[in-house]
């Protein structure tokens, strides 16, 4: 028989050492995983920055670049081969309404021969109005139109134009009635020499924004508000404004060159005889007339010097 009490040794392995064994070495892979993961995203990071800082200096170096060029360059006046190419293609326009060449071409001789900086004052937004920014780029150009709506659009298309809307009063039916209104009011609400944003005259435009009247404009051109239908605007405001702009200012050059676009039409023709006078016509090109109006003395109370002048309608190529 064998004996009950065996020698033999059981061992036992207890859970908890085998568990302590495992734990060591997830912490110790979790350990290793979080300095990979750390080493990696500081390199990430450091790469980024460096390739940050080359870019950063580059945008630094190319608008250091394009300043200077702004500045060397952006005073010269343009070109005249850019001039002349400008008005070619503003001239080859398929719109019915735009300007030939031969009507473009006397407004750009006056832009490029002022001084610079030149005040420029457009009435209408026409199809020559980039045109008009684009040859006076070293000036002020200051566009005023009749449709509220449109002058918005235009400055959200066209950021860089500076554009008033204006609300006119008058009808062409009553073209006649308002100019005999002025001429018995001219040395009252409708004087030459006045600071319309105070006047009262029917034909003075008493609403633009106040810096509109303390300029000293060199140029004017009147290409708007709409001059068609005896129930259109006509332009007795803007002829009346432009003499009486002319002849008010304070400074800079004492002649205003002011341009009447479709001076064929009886608006046109009988306003700029009262207000811009022949006297001081220089040239009447197709449907163009273009004035020289000098500065007045204040107590001035005739807008024309000479109401009997002739003048002569001067041909143009």
């Amino acid at each position: 028989m064998k004996n009950g009490n065996s020698n033999t040794k059981l061992i036992l392995l207890h859970p908890y050492i085998q568990k302590q064994g495992s734990s060591n070495r997830l912490w110790l892979l979790a350990f290793i995983s979080f300095f990979t993961i750390a080493f990696l995203l500081t390199l990430i990071y450091t790469r980024e920055s460096i390739a940050g800082g080359k870019t950063t200096a580059t945008t630094t170096t190319v608008t250091a670049g394009v300043s200077s060029s702004v500045s060397t360059f952006g005073g010269a006046p343009l070109p005249t081969t850019v001039i002349n190419t400008l008005l070619h293609y503003a001239s080859k326009s398929n719109d019915s309404f735009h300007m030939i060449h031969s009507e473009m071409k006397p407004i750009s001789d006056v832009l490029r021969k002022c001084s610079s900086p030149c005040n420029f004052l457009v009435f209408g937004l026409t199809q020559e109005t980039l045109l008009w920014k684009a040859l006076n780029h070293n000036g002020r150009t200051v566009f005023i139109d009749e449709n509220r709506y449109y002058a918005a659009y235009f400055e959200e298309l066209h950021p860089e134009i500076d554009a008033f809307d204006v609300q006119y009063t008058t009808k062409i039916s009553e073209t006649r009635e308002l100019i005999a209104s002025a001429k018995e009011q001219i040395r009252n609400e409708c004087r030459p020499v006045q600071n319309l944003l105070f006047s009262e005259c029917k034909l003075g435009i008493n609403d633009l924004p106040n810096h509109v009247y303390e300029v000293d404009w060199d140029v004017i051109l009147i290409d708007g508000p709409r001059g068609d239908g005896d129930e259109g605007p006509g332009r007795m405001q803007p002829i009346f404004t432009s003499g009486v702009l002319a002849r008010s200012k304070k400074g800079g050059n004492p002649k205003t060159h002011i341009f009447v676009h479709d001076y064929v039409r009886d608006v046109e023709m009988m306003s700029g005889d009262e207000f811009l006078c022949k006297e001081n016509l220089v040239e009447y090109v197709d449907t163009l007339a273009h004035f020289a109006v000098d500065r007045m003395e204040e107590n001035s109370f005739q807008f024309c010097r000479n109401k009997n002048h002739t003048s002569t309608k001067a041909s143009s190529s």
